[in-house]
């Protein structure tokens, strides 16, 4: 990607209204663009970003056997006032009536959907498990919108859904989804924790999250030196440990919410199987669900410095800042790196080598080459890693080592 050429935009100065930092790094490095209170659009770079993390998710849902589809955003009423919550749920759950005969749900969530999906398909215990997901919008009134991407009116998430005829494929599946979680953040450089809490409007029980903690969160957990943690929701008694230690309160943003809903929709619309025996029994369900902006809000929370983010690798724009301030050696470096299938963004604009610094460090792509009149007199540049303080460098040719993935596989 070359830079005159993109839709790359910068902003010295915080945008009006940003209150937390990511908002404030990603609208001044072109990454979002605010289209009203809480409604975000993704610019080309953040595409990136969000498309690569998607890829992530689902890698490691596929390992799990989930299967994807695509719901829609709006639904009939009447599948909201099957399952209680078109009055169960105030203000949040947006309404379209458009008459009498037109009434409509903008999905804050998809159980009222999956759920006659799934009973399409299923009528014996042969025809179970199975987990449904998709990565979708997803709509909520939020009366104050906050935080940056941390909470929108609208927003993406990864929701799936599995069925199971016994607790035991339940347990199973809720558990190979931990595992999951605890990879994909992993993947994206999140160092996530998995907090005790309640369901909410979801219903079900056995609920987890999973927290990062930071300053910016405007969730407060609850944290023992055993690695147990609790939502102050469903804190223990005298906030003590189960295991007799004092728990330490710390805030986190929720990346993801894992529950067991049961039978709670299955009751609702008649969902069952008949087991081995010939008995109708409801089918038992499972959901899980992260937030992709969140997910790219606790990445720029925890990966930044007074200069800009500093992504993952996984998941950055491009992987190399290739700067050349001296005119000859630019292009066949760039060529050569996109030969070698690397991610480069040639900054090749006519501005001041100032300038070009400052637009690397606030994108934080993970490496910055300096290509220089000073540098290329001993056939070198410089390189250098966005999240070190000291560049280095290296024979020009060398620098294709670097990034050749047949040489750097573990």
């Amino acid at each position: 990607m070359r830079y005159s050429a993109s839709f790359i935009k910068t902003k010295k100065e915080t945008p009006r209204g940003a209150q937390s930092i990511n908002q404030a790094l990603l609208e001044r490095g072109s990454f979002i663009y605010q289209v009203g209170s809480g409604i975000f659009a993704y610019q080309p770079l953040g595409f990136i970003i969000y498309e690569k993390i998607v890829q992530i998710i689902r890698e490691e849902l596929d390992k799990i056997g989930c299967q994807e589809v695509s719901l829609p955003v709006l639904h009939p009423a009447e599948l909201w006032k099957i399952s209680g919550r078109f009055s169960e749920i105030g203000e949040e759950l947006l309404k379209v009536n458009t008459s009498k005969e037109a009434e409509f749900v903008l999905a804050m969530t998809h159980e009222e959907v999956m759920t006659p999906l799934a009973k399409s398909k299923i009528q014996s215990f042969s025809d179970l498990p199975f987990t449904l997901n998709q990565i979708s919008k997803k709509i909520r009134y939020e009366a104050r919108p906050r935080g940056g991407l941390i909470r929108l009116r609208d927003f993406n998430m990864q929701d799936a859904y599995s069925f199971h005829a016994t607790e035991e494929q339940l347990d199973k599946t809720f558990d190979d989804f931990v595992g999951a979680y605890k990879k994909i953040f992993q993947r994206v450089g999140l160092k996530a924790i998995m907090v005790e809490a309640a369901s909410g409007m979801m219903g079900g029980n056995d609920s987890r999250e999973f927290m990062v903690i930071t300053p910016a969160g405007e969730d407060r957990i609850l944290v023992c030196v055993c690695g147990k943690a609790y939502n102050t929701e469903v804190a223990p008694e005298g906030n003590v440990c189960i295991c007799g230690k004092d728990l330490k309160e710390e805030k986190g943003i929720e990346l993801a919410h894992i529950f067991k809903l049961r039978d709670r929709y299955s009751i609702k619309f008649g969902l069952n199987f008949t087991d081995e025996k010939g008995k109708l029994l409801p089918v038992l369900m499972g959901c899980y669900g992260i937030g992709l902006d969140r997910l790219i809000a606790a990445i720029v929370e925890t990966n930044h410095d007074e200069n800009g983010v500093l992504w993952p690798e996984n998941v950055a724009p491009a992987k190399v800042y290739l700067i050349d301030l001296e005119g000859s050696k630019g292009e066949e470096v760039y060529r050569k790196l996109q030969e070698q299938g690397v991610e480069v963004l040639f900054d090749d604009r006519d501005v001041s080598a100032g300038v070009k610094f400052s637009d690397a460090d606030l994108l934080g792509i993970p490496y910055r080459i300096v290509l220089s009149e000073k540098t290329l007199k001993e056939n070198s540049l410089e390189l250098k890693k966005r999240n070190e303080k000291q560049e280095k460098l290296m024979g020009v040719d060398k620098i294709f080592d670097v990034f050749d993935n047949r040489k750097n596989k573990d």
